[in-house]
């Protein structure tokens, strides 16, 4: 257990948090296919005058996805929509849920701001583990973790400091998946699934010729990063089945010779996420400073 939430949107950023507030569903009718998917859905007998009073609602993040996730919960348990529903109207919804809620993360800066700390907890987890064991510090983990025992939680002692596990599992909602899927390259408009699952694989080939010294130190890396990087080491992004492609991924030189663009080397994806991570100096003067009135309840 960490005292510093990662696993959700830093909504504790200003910067970052402001961009989903009093989403107006007026404002997103201005694009057609969004004003249709509206007509379509106050129309219905079943439920059109509920979804319209939550849709006409301000709301955070978006005005649709209330609606979408009230009738996708019904099909996850097995429960019949309304006869006037049709499934494909249901994934409509969806889609301009996504398109609401997703686009903070279409930029860089939603990506630094809203993502970066749990995209820097994952990539210092690949990066150590591609390392020696006697320069591992902490693990994946950070100073001033917490472990859950009866009663509470205490620090770990000095035995229990924990190394770099062959398999991180990160427990977190579709409103964190997405984003990072996005980053990694999905263009997917859809909202995802239920138990959708972002996979960062790690492997290593020291057999194939992978790039030299000079040609790795030339890339950017994350400001975070202190240690060094293991060579021989590409690493494989999935969403559920979808083999992503990070786009910085593609050139020659940043991915397996004989594997293709799919399997990027652990060096060119530290260049593709470190426009997207900062040092909490830098997240403290991007963000500002949270009006002390400020309520997003």
């Amino acid at each position: 257990m960490h005292n510093s939430e990662t696993m959700h949107g830093n909504f504790g950023c200003f910067e970052f948090i402001k961009q989903f507030m009093d989403i107006s569903c007026k404002d997103a009718r201005q694009l057609k296919w969004i004003d249709d998917v509206y007509q379509q859905t106050v129309q219905l007998a079943s439920i059109g005058d509920s979804a319209r009073r939550m849709m006409d609602q301000p709301n955070f993040g978006s005005n649709f996805h209330i609606v979408y996730d009230e009738l996708i919960s019904l099909a996850a348990h097995g429960r019949p929509l309304p006869a006037d529903v049709e499934h494909d109207h249901v994934t409509n919804l969806g889609r301009v849920g996504h398109h609401q809620w997703m686009h903070p993360v279409h930029s860089t800066t939603g990506q630094r701001l809203g993502f970066g700390r749990l995209l820097n907890d994952i990539m210092q987890t690949m990066v150590q583990a591609t390392t020696p064991a006697s320069m591992v510090r902490i693990g994946a983990q950070h100073e001033g973790d917490l472990l859950l025992v009866p009663g509470g939680v205490r620090a770990p002692t000095a035995a229990e400091t924990p190394g770099v596990p062959r398999l991180a599992l990160y427990g977190c909602h579709d409103v964190t998946i997405a984003p990072l899927a996005i980053m990694m390259g999905s263009v997917d408009p859809n909202w995802l699934p239920f138990a959708s699952m972002l996979t960062f694989e790690l492997f290593k080939d020291g057999a194939t010729p992978a790039p030299q010294p000079a040609q790795r130190n030339a890339l950017p890396k994350p400001s975070t990063l202190t240690q060094p990087v293991g060579e021989d080491h590409y690493v494989r992004v999935l969403l559920n089945d979808e083999v992503l492609t990070l786009p910085t991924c593609q050139a020659h030189g940043k991915h397996h010779s004989r594997m293709g663009p799919s399997l990027c080397t652990l060096d060119a994806f530290l260049e593709h996420v470190a426009p997207i991570i900062a040092t909490e100096e830098e997240y403290a003067k991007d963000c500002g400073t949270m009006p002390a009135t400020f309520d997003y309840e």
